[in-house]
């Protein structure tokens, strides 16, 4: 190794450790770009830094899933966090060697499971809309669903960016999932949930103080009586919001709980101690990060290189009828980040390639401030717009979007406008043909920007 290669190896270790901290400027997003596209060995340095950092989260960050009856009274004080130290000596240790044996060994399979009763139904389907499947009691699949289907348990898992789902209790208590997500349900008295990914909304009914509902995610559990929240899981962390009433929260890494009060919100995360904080003030613009890698990004990644900045591409998803729609999507509002709000006069600037020309779909999910679903609305532009394997930059109003057909049957309870209500995800879409649908950007714009 050359001492003249010494000066951009020290620069991208900097780059890099800003970059998953979140804190890297535009100025240094420009310069680490630079460096992977003049340097070819630092795109291995980068894949590599990303990779382990994201192994490093998820050994850290996964509990032991036990059954959720052993930590239904969990009321320890909190403890003393050492975890920040001993995730940044092991980053060090592990990006240092480039470790690779950070996956457990999974669990032996349970077996000699005794026969169970008949299942009977708990929960009732209100509302759905896209791609969904639906794996319930012992296991059967299900992608046929409609409203007015009973459940038994199970799990529902949104398979798209235009999935959504709302599901009631006999109590009158309902969830609600939206885009990629996936919950587990049961109710054997107790109502328990656990979030594997994405975000969902609850509204519940008062429960017996003896058996509030549960909500378990990697990272967390929720113990809810009676209110009205949010929750995003991402891989490592699990951002809980509440709109009404009170919910109890506990990081399984270390027991520690807090209370959540309406209005406020709270992360749980292994490199955070667990401290609620309001909700801050919505915010009208966003620009999105897809150097970050898979982190809120909803495709398939590919880092910069060659030329090229980091893009998201679209992935198959196939629909019940046989067709296959190729999409990509990214969520501003996911997390601890504010809520992103669309004014009037808003828009969205994306920047991005086609391999083939094609039409292109451009949409955005939305909801309410209280996290209820409030509907996807999108625009169509032509072919003629994308040239085969050449760079498009779009700038679209979000005034000329409208309601997605196939929410049809629900538009006398939506809104008509996306306007001042908060984004969940941006979208794009091409429909039935592999276009290899590319983003490198996407930034909502302000009137006032």
């Amino acid at each position: 190794m050359s001492e003249q290669q010494l000066p951009w190896r020290d620069e991208l270790d900097t780059l890099l450790g800003r970059l998953v901290d979140e804190e890297l400027s535009e100025t240094e997003t420009a310069r680490l770009n630079e460096i992977l596209r003049t340097q070819p060995e630092a795109n291995a340095q980068y894949h590599a830094y990303l990779d382990v950092h994201e192994d490093l989260e998820t050994q850290f960050a996964v509990p032991d899933f036990g059954a959720l009856d052993a930590v239904t009274k969990i009321v320890e004080p909190p403890q003393p966090s050492y975890t920040r130290p001993l995730l940044a000596m092991a980053a060090l240790v592990v990006i240092g060697f480039f470790i690779n044996a950070l996956v457990q060994p999974p669990a032996a399979p349970v077996t000699g499971a005794p026969e169970r009763a008949e299942a009977r139904p708990i929960a009732t389907i209100k509302g759905l809309s896209g791609s969904l499947v639906y794996t319930g009691d012992r296991g059967a699949v299900q992608n046929q669903l409609a409203v007015g289907d009973q459940l038994t348990g199970g799990t529902i898992e949104g398979m798209a960016p235009d999935a959504w789902f709302e599901l009631q209790f006999a109590d009158g208590s309902t969830v609600m999932i939206s885009g990629f997500s996936m919950l587990t349900f049961s109710d054997d008295g107790q109502k328990k949930l656990r979030l594997k990914e994405g975000g969902f909304t609850a509204n519940v009914m008062p429960q017996p103080k003896d058996k509030p509902m549960l909500v378990q995610t990697r990272t967390a559990l929720f113990k809810v009586l009676g209110t009205r929240f949010s929750v995003d899981a991402e891989l490592a962390a699990a951002t809980l919001t509440v709109t009404e009433g009170t919910v109890r929260a506990t990081k399984l890494s270390d027991n520690s709980s807090v209370d959540v009060p309406a209005q406020h919100r709270v992360t749980a995360a292994i490199n955070r101690e667990l401290v609620t904080e309001k909700v801050p003030d919505s915010v009208g613009s966003w620009r999105s990060r897809v150097e970050l890698g898979r982190k809120q990004n909803q495709g398939e990644w590919f880092p910069a290189g060659a030329g090229q900045s980091a893009r998201l591409g679209s992935v198959p998803y196939t629909i019940p009828d046989g067709r296959t729609i190729y999409t990509l999507a990214m969520k501003p509002s996911t997390g601890d980040h504010p809520p992103v709000v669309l004014q009037s006069g808003s828009q969205i600037r994306v920047r991005g390639r086609l391999e083939t020309q094609h039409r292109v779909y451009f949409g955005v999910t939305l909801r309410h401030i209280n996290g209820d679903f409030a509907g996807r609305f999108q625009v169509i532009l032509p072919e003629e717009m994308f040239a085969a394997r050449q760079p498009f930059d779009v700038t679209l109003n979000f005034d000329e979007y409208t309601l997605d057909p196939s929410l049809e049957r629900w538009k006398d309870h939506l809104p008509i406008s996306p306007v001042g209500l908060v984004v969940d995800a941006v979208w794009a879409h091409t429909l039935w043909d592999p276009c290899g649908l590319q983003v490198v950007s996407k930034e909502i714009i302000t009137p006032a920007e």
